[in-house]
């Protein structure tokens, strides 16, 4: 059955996924807010659902648009999306990794898109919307700054010429728009509310040692397991990718999932929003698991068994 419905990219396979993620937005409204912008769960929860469709988006476009085999067009991922998030072990919802996380993953499109584009325009508007995005996850979480380097890294790792714009557009944009943005918010008095930053939360919290750290909560299960589908289509991935920009892209995708997951479980507050930031990757990357042809009972295993363990491991144990 769910090899059938998401065996194409058609109009059954894009609402049931909406319906997905409309359900675990209601969920998310129902568990509790420990950040967020508004009072209201009405409002919350159009955010969430924005966010989430919005990542939605980024991941379908990557997945199926740049895929290694672009003759492959089926819809799976549109399914292993909403399954990941829910297997998240979410503890509570902090807005500010939600919104930031899809902002990232939307500039990450943008980022694939701009190695695709032949046109010039193309290629500054693509690199614009990108660090705008990057700039905007800032204002929620001061570290994603940091994630500016990417598109700096990629523009010198690009076979093209070199544009000076492309620097001027990375270094500029965030110069001139996170100070202004700043200036305003301390005026209306809502910067109390912007520019987080969770280094230094994280460095209050840290009280056990690195190895009492990684003894993972029974909820981490069915996360886990999905980690293992990840480190096997990474195997998959990189052995079939062509082109360097390709693979220099998902080598600094997979340094990202190691990164942010380490520096997220290190800290004790977790509040389980944090996984959003490694949501696109794990579904990019399991997704090519379906790029080639295989049984259907190896892909109806694959989601049986990441249903499963999320039920399991987040309800019944």
């Amino acid at each position: 059955m769910i090899t059938k419905v998401f065996q194409k990219f058609n109009y059954t396979s894009l609402i049931v996924s909406t319906i997905l993620l409309l359900c675990i937005t209601y969920y998310y409204s129902i568990i509790g807010f420990n950040w967020s912008l508004f009072n209201s769960k009405i409002l919350n929860g159009i955010l969430i659902f924005g966010s989430l469709m919005l990542s939605s988006y980024s991941i379908d476009t990557i997945t199926r648009q740049l895929t290694i085999e672009r003759s492959s067009r089926n819809a799976y991922h549109l399914l292993l999306y909403p399954l990941i998030i829910f297997s998240f072990p979410m503890e509570s919802v902090d807005m500010r990794f939600i919104l930031g996380s899809s902002a990232l993953w939307s500039a990450w499109r943008n980022i694939r898109l701009f190695l695709e584009a032949n046109n010039s325009n193309e290629k500054l508007r693509r690199l614009f919307d990108a660090v705008l995005l990057i700039s905007f996850s800032s204002i929620l979480i001061l570290e994603n700054i940091f994630i500016i380097l990417i598109p700096f890294i990629l523009v010198f790792l690009s076979n093209e010429k070199i544009d000076i714009k492309y620097f001027i557009i990375i270094l500029g944009t965030p110069v001139i728009i996170l100070p202004a943005i700043y200036i305003l918010t301390s005026f209306l008095g809502i910067n109390i509310l912007l520019f987080s930053s969770y280094t230094y939360n994280i460095a209050d919290q840290l009280q056990v040692s690195i190895i009492d750290s990684f003894k993972f909560p029974i909820s981490y299960g069915a996360l886990i397991l999905i980690t293992i589908y990840f480190l096997i289509s990474v195997v998959i991935k990189l052995k079939n990718t062509a082109g360097f920009q390709r693979r220099a892209l998902d080598i600094v995708g997979i340094f990202f999932f190691f990164v942010f997951t380490i520096f997220f479980i290190l800290n004790e507050g977790l509040s389980g929003s944090e996984f959003h930031y490694i949501s696109l990757i794990l579904v990019y990357f399991i997704a090519q698991i379906f790029v080639k042809k295989i049984s259907s009972f190896f892909i109806n295993f694959i989601f049986i068994s990441i249903i499963a363990s999320t039920i399991i491991f987040k309800f019944i144990l």
